[in-house]
């Protein structure tokens, strides 16, 4: 299921290769045919788009994105647990299941980035992959909500992934995700005052992230980027 993989790479840092590679991309993901028909055709015009557009110019709105406030993260765990410890614990978990796939985590990366995390349900039978991917939809489906409402392309890339999984969107977090993004300052001065540094794992437990609502925790135990992979 070469699919989870691609949409994953989209979401990683734009750079010449994935703007290379972006036709075989779309080929695989069209063959595969896993996307429903609608969100496809708008998933492939933000690959058109990304793989044609200026570098420097794609890279700016990435980190724009996905760098700047916790709102938008694309670190999982960073809706869930905040700088907790469960959060420390909620990873060695993670990378054990990685390991069981025999998927090697660099010890620069953390295994809660999404695009990772992708991969890994990439290699995972179909039921598992769906389930793993249940376990995070509500948050998928949050950060989508909010592109959407901005009027970023990057939307449809997790509204696409939302659909990916047969698991329930619960509609109140999404909505009080939406309430709290539009209350959201993202001048400097918050931003900076965002991201101060606080102790890794203090035990704040749900005083996480202060721009998303209360997740669930995420419990993969019950369903037991290298672009050359995916051609």
């Amino acid at each position: 299921m070469k699919t989870f993989k691609i949409l994953g790479l989209l979401l990683t840092y734009p750079t010449p290769e994935l703007q290379e590679n972006m036709g075989e991309l779309t080929r695989v993901l069209q063959q595969e045919k896993m996307v429903p028909g609608k969100l496809e055709k708008a998933v492939v015009r933000f690959m058109d788009r990304l793989g044609s557009r200026n570098l420097l110019k794609a890279q700016e709105e990435y980190v724009s994105l996905f760098d700047r406030g916790r709102g938008h993260s694309l670190y999982l765990f960073e809706h869930i647990h905040g700088e907790s410890r469960d959060r420390g614990q909620a990873m060695v978990d993670l990378i054990d299941h990685y390991k069981e796939k025999g998927l090697a985590v660099n010890a620069r990366e953390l295994p809660d980035f999404l695009p990772l995390f992708l991969e890994y349900l990439s290699i995972c039978p179909a039921e598992e992959a769906q389930e793993n991917l249940g376990e995070v939809v509500h948050i998928v489906a949050a950060i989508g909500a909010k592109l959407k409402k901005r009027g970023s392309a990057y939307s449809s890339v997790f509204l696409a992934l939302a659909k990916l999984t047969d698991a329930k969107i619960d509609e109140e977090f999404v909505r009080r995700a939406l309430t709290e993004e539009a209350a959201r300052d993202d001048s400097l001065e918050a931003l900076d005052k965002e991201w101060e540094e606080t102790p890794a794992f203090d035990g704040v437990g749900d005083a996480d992230c202060a721009t998303c609502p209360a997740a669930m925790p995420v419990d993969f135990s019950a369903a037991h980027p290298d672009l050359n992979s995916v051609k």
